[in-house]
């Protein structure tokens, strides 16, 4: 999906916004288990391209402590910001013609591999920046819910019962004072 920028690149102060409804998909490596719904706007600054937005979705993770699938649902806010002279850079002549007199090329505005990703000529691909969105705000250690149990396998270990824990029992036994 990708939202055209042309009528906001030729305005300053002009912006466009657009409803996102994605069908649930592969985004690379991410599966996603519900449809991604929100909105996403551009907006011209006048040295730079803001695009801003909110979606909803839910993706496909693996818990941390029981290694079962499940499905994580996920708030993302959207965001990526681009000066107006990486546009003018990749235009052809008359189009660019009419961005000349609104930018003032800085040598700071060297553009990004994030920048490059998400944006071309005239265009956001907005899978991309929800992409970019979930892996920000995936979780380091995934959880089905909050009192997984983890491995069938890890509750049938009982460290009591091992002979090896004696010496270290013992040494706990002698470190208590008597109240």
């Amino acid at each position: 999906m990708y939202l055209d920028l042309m009528d906001v690149l030729r305005e300053p102060g002009s912006s466009v916004e657009k409803p996102i409804a994605i069908a649930p998909s592969n985004l690379d490596d991410i599966e996603l288990m519900s449809p991604v719904s929100g909105v996403v706007r551009a907006a011209n600054a006048r040295r730079n391209l803001l695009v801003s937005g909110h979606a909803e979705t839910s993706v496909k993770m693996s818990c941390g402590r029981c290694l079962r699938e499940y499905s994580q649902p996920l708030d993302l806010e959207l965001e990526a910001i681009a000066p107006l002279s990486f546009f003018r850079a990749q235009m052809s002549g008359h189009m660019a013609a009419g961005l000349a007199d609104q930018i003032e090329i800085d040598e700071e505005d060297q553009p990004d591999d994030e920048t490059v990703a998400i944006f071309d000529a005239r265009s956001v691909d907005v899978l991309e920046l929800i992409r970019q969105a979930i892996v920000l705000q995936w979780p380091i250690r995934p959880l089905c819910s909050e009192d997984c149990p983890g491995l069938p396998e890890a509750t049938r270990y009982e460290p009591s019962d091992d002979p090896r824990w004696s010496a270290l029992k013992k040494w706990q036994g002698e470190g208590e004072s008597p109240n």
